[in-house]
């Protein structure tokens, strides 16, 4: 059998039982070793094959038994292999490749082999696929993947060469900041739900993530832990971080949970301060919140009539009126422009300073 030497190969889908499993194999012998196990239909082998033609043909086990599969050269020195996802038919193709000599690795390693420790943008993006939750975080990393950046500074490049330095900077404002929205399409963002005992916080919650996560009592003081709740926004990911009402606790469970209530507070990107629209206003008590991303929300418009000057919207936490809006208000403070034609993100801090760069 061939010597894989220098070759190295890695699952690059995910783990587990799926339909199709794809290799990628990397290295000098790559389509020696691959041909010693792979037969193609037909009386053609691998490499009377152009470069990226896919050919299908059986993989022979070293005991005569066989898988149906795909493969591809998509270069000299790199090959790639589509067989049954099943766990089975995977770790024997994987086993034969390691007999033969080859290195398996997990698909980051494989891809700093290539690249080296500092791997091109696109390729960092791409390495976010599998992190995406939501079509749009995952249709935004794929464009970035197939180098949308790169074409853009490539574009910019000219236009500097060409003394044009006012295109330049119109081209780049958009990315100013755009690595933290690009952060937050991978990492939810972190929205506290603040106020007072029996505001009707953990309602509210219930009723922005659209199932009841918080038990829900008339009684004050209810909720003593910190509980978080995940939905999505127009395709951003959201946690919702419900709290014990801030108060002076009268035991010490609800003391604990007072103190674990004002440490999210800090943490968080923006955060909801829900007042009762039945109860009288206190501005003082907003006044002690060190936040500056902020959203009054006056709750309980079902038993008032009343709309204050200090709530930036009103909402009954137990009919929904109101919970749309309020969704539509998070999302444009925590993402504000999303939806303009010039709405950009990126997903590498060190992308953006290298932007900011050239657009001095």
């Amino acid at each position: 059998m061939s010597s894989g030497g220098s070759l190295s190969f890695a699952q690059v889908t995910p783990v587990g039982r799926s339909a199709i499993t794809t290799l990628v194999l990397v290295g000098e012998q790559v389509a020696e070793v691959v041909s010693s196990y792979f037969q193609p239909l037909g009386n053609k082998t691998l490499t009377d094959y152009p470069l990226r033609r896919i050919v299908f043909g059986k993989w022979i086990h070293p005991d005569g038994t066989f898988e149906e599969l795909v493969v591809s050269r998509v270069a000299d020195h790199q090959l790639e292999i589509h067989c049954h996802g099943g766990m089975v038919a995977v770790e024997a193709v994987a086993a034969s490749l390691v007999k033969s000599g080859a290195k398996q690795l997990n698909w980051k390693e494989l891809d700093q082999l290539q690249f080296g420790a500092e791997l091109p943008y696109w390729k960092q993006a791409e390495q976010l696929l599998p992190q995406t939750t939501t079509t749009l975080s995952t249709q935004l990393v794929m464009e970035h993947a197939q180098g949308e950046v790169e074409q853009i500074l490539q574009q910019v490049a000219k236009f500097k060469e060409a003394g044009q330095t006012q295109e330049v900077r119109q081209i780049l404002k958009p990315y100013e900041g755009a690595s933290q929205r690009g952060r937050h399409l991978i990492e939810p963002w972190n929205v506290v739900i603040a106020g007072k005992p029996n505001a009707g916080k953990s309602s509210l919650m219930n009723q922005l993530v659209g199932y009841q996560r918080a038990i829900v009592n008339q009684q004050p003081g209810t909720t003593r832990d910190v509980l978080r709740a995940q939905t999505v926004i127009h395709g951003w990911p959201v946690e919702f971080v419900d709290t014990a009402g801030l108060r002076q606790g009268e035991d010490a469970v609800e003391v604990a949970g007072v103190e674990m209530a004002k440490g999210q507070l800090s943490q968080a990107d923006l955060v909801l301060w829900i007042h009762d629209l039945t109860d009288p206003w206190e501005a003082g008590r907003i006044e002690q919140i060190p936040h500056q991303q902020m959203l009054v929300i006056g709750n309980k418009a079902d038993l008032t009539t009343e709309v204050p000057d200090w709530a930036q919207l009103v909402v009954s936490a137990q009919t929904s009126a109101g919970i749309d809006s309020l969704l539509e208000l998070i999302l444009e403070t925590l993402v504000p422009g999303f939806g303009n034609p010039d709405f950009k993100v990126l997903f590498s801090e060190a992308m953006e300073t290298k932007m900011r760069e050239i657009s001095i």
